[in-house]
């Protein structure tokens, strides 16, 4: 994972640190060094001891970067890199990211060309950014402080009603829990019963079926060795039905691709984990569920991207137009490939499911104001409608990064009512 962000880490590093050594520590020769408290300071220990702190951030991730997988056999070593970088860099982005916009609003009214909002020519007034990007890196340490040891650990269950067409008579009120990204090698230490609770939560709505929509695991199925007797007490009228996400393949894994039979047989472990545990694992095909004469559909496809394995014709190829049918898909980008409009070219597709269910995003897992970083992801949250179809998709209970702020992991629970 930090091999691929490793370059923007060390810019974003050096450069606030850069920034506010030159305005506010290391003055030219003439001031000298800022504060008479530092003067008995040589200049050269005086910087050395400032760049100590961004060295050692570069420094762990060039470290965290040499490992062979997406992530380390130790996941407690991904945990000390974002301790290191909520202290020693991401509010020293902050601060330098706000000062330097205020610096620049100064140097624009110095100019002149900021007259029309009231800024005169030589009257530079005070930097205002300096103030902000204090308060705001205090903010940026405790969200990050919060988001690791209060806000992981929260849990909601989410009710939803959702009016769907060509429901049976007989499914009116049935009821659904979906969950997603439970991402099980994520809990250990202090930690390790966070399952054990969203099991239990997920069995007290004693629901008609359970669906699972991917990401069981972060990188390899060792994973998920120490969770199957538990995920084996899941229990529901009509089963736990799953699809892998892309986690739940070796993409993550430092594997040859030309190797297959390796990758194969990593794969083929993730599909008997999950048949150990019970569950039914839709890979781009469908069951049918009855209740007395009326029958519903439930299908599920393979991941869409990284790998891409998704065969929604494959998975829908010969339900009867006008069933009602439901999709399991890990994203939820891959929804407007299953609309109407979408498989209308498609011979072996003759009705496009009714609700989709999808998880992936995880909600951003850090939501300000509304604002997350997955909100430029196509449904990256909540239930949508197009074309009289409709999606959920769920913030997942867990991630890679064990942090949440403001997107509150959850369980869904999902009544269908007849439209």
């Amino acid at each position: 994972m930090v091999a691929r962000i490793l370059v923007p880490v060390i810019i974003l590093t050096i450069l606030p640190y850069w920034w506010i050594g030159k305005q506010y520590l290391f003055l030219n020769r003439r001031k000298g060094c800022l504060g008479k408290s530092f003067c008995h300071l040589s200049r050269r220990w005086l910087r050395l001891l400032w760049w100590s702190p961004a060295m050692g951030v570069i420094g762990y991730s060039g470290f965290l970067a040499l490992e062979r997988n997406f992530l380390p056999d130790n996941p407690v070593l991904i945990d000390i890199w974002f301790g290191v970088m909520a202290i020693f860099a991401v509010p020293q982005f902050v601060f330098a990211f706000c000062s330097f916009i205020g610096w620049l609003c100064m140097c624009i009214a110095k100019s002149g060309k900021l007259g029309r909002f009231g800024f005169r020519p030589g009257n530079q007034g005070r930097n205002w950014g300096k103030l902000v990007g204090l308060v705001l890196a205090v903010c940026a340490f405790f969200t990050f402080i919060y988001g690791f040891t209060l806000g992981f650990p929260k849990m909601k269950v989410k009710q939803l009603t959702v009016y769907v067409p060509d429901l049976p008579k007989n499914f009116d009120g049935y009821r659904i829990v979906h969950f997603s990204d439970i991402h099980l090698g994520s809990y250990y230490g202090w930690r390790r019963g966070l399952p054990q609770r969203d099991v239990d939560s997920i069995n007290a709505q004693h629901a008609d079926l359970i669906c699972f929509t991917g990401d069981l695991q972060n990188v390899q199925p060792s994973e998920l060795k120490p969770y199957i007797k538990l995920m084996q007490r899941l229990k529901a009228k009509d089963g736990v039905l799953s699809v892998l996400g892309n986690h739940d393949y070796t993409w993550y894994l430092n594997i040859d691709e030309d190797d297959k039979a390796e990758m194969e047989k990593i794969e083929a472990e993730v599909r008997q984990a999950e048949k150990n545990m019970g569950w039914r694992l839709l890979n781009n095909e469908h069951i049918v569920i009855h209740r007395g004469n009326d029958s519903i559909y439930v299908a599920g496809t393979e991941n869409y991207e990284k790998p891409y394995r998704s065969d929604i014709g494959k998975a829908l190829y010969g339900i009867k137009p006008g069933s009602f049918v439901m999709m399991l898909q890990h994203m939820p980008k891959q929804w407007s490939k299953t609309l109407p409009s979408a498989i209308a070219g498609n011979d072996s597709v003759k009705v496009a499911p009714q609700l989709t269910l999808s998880g992936h995003t995880h909600a951003g897992q850090v939501s300000v104001l509304g604002l997350r970083p997955s909100m430029f992801t196509p449904f990256d949250y909540g239930l949508y409608e197009r074309e009289g179809c409709q999606l959920y998709t769920t913030s997942g209970l867990g991630g890679t990064v064990p942090i949440r702020v403001g997107a509150t992991a959850e369980i869904a629970v999902i009544t269908l009512r007849c439209k």
